[in-house]
C-alpha cells in the first residue's frame, strides 16, 4: 500500500510481465497473482517470479522494510 504510482506499474511490470491492469483491476486479472513463500532464501535473498502465472515468490523477511527494498530493487 505505500508504494507510489511508478513503484506499483513497476511491480506489476515485474509480477505479470504487463504493466498495466485489465479494466476491472486485480479482480481481472487472469491467472490470479499468487504470492507463496520462497524455501531456503532469508533477507539477503531476493524475490522471484513466474511472470506466465503471476506467481510472486517471497523470502521470509524480517521487516516489511527490508522486503521492500528487496522488491523495489528487483523490480
Amino acid at each position: 500500500m505505500s508504494m507510489t504510482g511508478p513503484e506499483r506499474k513497476a511491480f506489476l511490470q515485474f509480477t505479470t510481465g504487463c504493466s498495466s491492469l485489465p479494466p476491472g483491476g486485480l479482480a481481472n486479472l487472469h491467472p490470479r497473482l499468487t504470492v507463496v513463500r520462497k524455501v531456503d532464501a532469508g533477507d539477503g535473498s531476493y524475490p522471484s517470479v513466474n511472470t506466465c502465472v503471476h506467481y510472486l515468490k517471497l523470502p521470509d523477511y524480517q521487516t516489511e522494510e527490508i522486503m521492500k527494498e528487496r522488491l523495489l530493487t528487483a523490480t
